[in-house]
């Protein structure tokens, strides 16, 4: 397997945390994993230390954007070959990351993006999300002219050639939120020479759950649509 690093951002997940830890146990990717713990306030940084995961603690939370961005940039400052992007939320499963690495490791793909709606029914997903990701999806494969069935999923992996080709500022404070995934994903998707694809993987959404997301629908989905506009608009390449 080719260097592989998990970049798992997390903020305020000491009760999910436990259980996503014995799942990487389970798994064949738990010395793999990278956790960025984004300022969080509750227990998160003592259950990383007690179960020994490598990590780094950001003394304050600047967004969800700026962990990844984070977790890439000690992806790229050593060496690792593929970048795996995981919640800490416990919503996505470890035991799918094989599918990603297949792809990427056996059909040579550039960047591998995660479905729910890729032979998948999704169970509880609440209605406000149910109506807009595929709204949101129709929207830009029409806009992009690039076929894909889930563009808001944060399950995804890439080799990391692509950051280091990329020409976009990883630093701008403009993809600190939630704009980083998007805008990265947009030009991917504009760049014809990287090799795409999706796999199917599925979220565990809990019935009558409150809180499945930290995004605010209202305050924080115009960050989500503005990296595609500003992609489309002023595309940066990779190469």
């Amino acid at each position: 397997m080719k260097k592989l690093i998990i970049i798992c951002p997390a903020y305020n997940e000491a009760d999910k945390l436990p259980k996503l830890i014995d799942e990487f146990k389970k798994s064949n990717y738990l010395n793999n994993l990278f956790v960025v713990n984004s300022g969080s306030i509750d227990n998160s940084e003592n259950i990383l230390i007690q179960n020994n995961i490598e990590h780094i603690s950001l003394p304050v939370n600047k967004g969800g954007g700026y962990a990844i961005i984070k977790g890439i940039e000690h992806a790229v400052n050593n060496d690792f070959e593929i970048c795996c992007i995981i919640a800490g939320n416990g919503k996505m499963d470890p035991q799918e990351i094989t599918k990603f690495i297949e792809k990427i490791e056996i059909e040579n793909y550039d960047f591998v993006q995660g479905s729910r709606y890729l032979d998948n029914e999704i169970n509880y997903l609440p209605t406000f999300r149910r109506i807009m990701i595929p709204f949101v999806t129709n929207l830009y494969s029409k806009i992009f002219k690039v076929k894909f069935t889930d563009a808001t999923c944060g399950f995804r992996a890439f080799k990391s050639e692509l950051i280091r080709r990329a020409t976009f500022n990883l630093n701008s404070r403009l993809l600190y939120t939630y704009a980083f995934e998007p805008y990265f994903f947009s030009n991917v998707m504009l760049d014809e020479k990287i090799k795409k694809t999706e796999v199917p993987v599925k979220m565990r959404y809990t019935k009558g759950e409150k809180r499945y997301t930290k995004i605010r629908p209202l305050l924080d989905y115009p960050a989500l649509f503005l990296p595609y506009l500003i992609a489309y608009l002023f595309p940066k390449k990779f190469n």
